[in-house]
């Protein structure tokens, strides 16, 4: 018998042909609501979910389903308390976009710290003020849009994971100096200076990388009071999950200089609501959770998604699980 797998939204072509090949049939829901969900799982073996949630309402709706894959890393959209209680595997897929991130994370720290977008943005406005005679142009407006360099300076990473040691190594070629601090990790397993102390690991950073998963403990980790202890040329990048740093407090943080600029890929509510205040907030980088998303990483990441279906299948345990207690061969 063909098992099914349905696709919350469409995953890279790679995955799709990958499943095909294994003789599963592929469908893509009509939608990533509730309702659409619950009509595709109804006989679903398997499902693969991107960004979306998978709720209680969903999983119940599907008497079929034996695993979900997730399209990534992160799994706090997916009830996996429910999952676990139906028996269902909930597997994803770690490191096969962790180079993106990482280039996310240095990308927007060069971009912020040069004035890059301000600077596209002067020269936009003033061109026809500019002089076309083969002398320099009359353009002061340049100097008061001079950065800051990488070279010599501090980035401080929270969650030395996959992506936060590649991001650090990153660091470490630009000739910065790299912090870090993460709970689950010992000095002896990593070789840049670990803080236990949040505060002086805020104090110290001149760039703060947000590398965690969002979790009880990290929810509200960052609010105006943290930020109050960093430097005011201090630059924030959260590449991870939306409800991290409060949002509210980071727009206050820009608007009153108490922290030099932020670039934001994952919000709480996402996508964000119309009046976010961060669309109106000084030298902010604003991005649609697209930090993991390359040509390269769509493509190893749907490959991994629907590796997980295809040995599970198998009677082999995924490689990435999160509840593997209720794996049965």
């Amino acid at each position: 018998m063909v098992k099914k797998v349905l696709l919350s939204e469409k995953i890279d072509q790679a995955g799709i042909d990958l499943l095909e090949k294994n003789n599963f049939k592929v469908e893509v829901s009509k939608g990533p609501d509730t309702e659409n969900m619950k009509q595709g799982l109804k006989d679903a073996y398997a499902v693969i979910m991107r960004s979306t949630p998978l709720n209680k309402d969903m999983i119940d709706a599907a008497p079929e389903l034996k695993i979900i894959s997730r399209n990534g890393t992160g799994f706090n959209a997916v009830d996996v308390d429910e999952a676990t209680k139906k028996g269902i595997l909930v597997a994803r897929v770690n490191g096969a976009n962790s180079n993106a991130v990482a280039e996310y994370v240095l990308t927007t720290m060069l971009t912020l710290s040069r004035n890059i977008i301000n600077a596209d943005h002067v020269l936009k406005d003033k061109k026809n003020e500019l002089q076309h005679d083969g002398s320099l142009p009359n353009f002061a407006d340049k100097y008061s849009l001079n950065g800051h360099e990488l070279t010599g300076k501090t980035l401080a990473i929270l969650g030395l994971g996959h992506i936060g040691r590649i991001t650090a190594q990153y660091a470490e070629d630009f000739g910065m100096n790299v912090i870090g601090y993460d709970p689950y990790l010992k000095q002896n397993q990593v070789k840049w200076p670990l803080f236990s102390n949040l505060a002086d690991i805020y104090s110290r950073a001149d760039f703060l990388s947000i590398n965690m998963p969002l979790t009880a403990e990290t929810k509200n980790m960052i609010t105006m009071k943290q930020m109050k202890i960093m430097k005011n040329t201090a630059i924030i990048i959260n590449s991870a999950r939306g409800g991290i740093i409060n949002e509210q407090d980071l727009a206050v943080a820009l608007n009153n200089n108490i922290i030099a600029g932020a670039a934001v890929d994952s919000f709480n509510p996402e996508p964000p609501a119309a009046d976010n205040p961060l669309f109106t907030a000084r030298n902010v980088i604003l991005t649609p959770h697209m930090a993991g998303t390359t040509f390269e990483a769509s493509e190893a990441v749907g490959i991994g998604a629907a590796q997980a279906i295809i040995d599970f299948a198998n009677g082999k345990m995924p490689q990435f699980t999160i509840n593997p207690e209720v794996f049965k061969k």
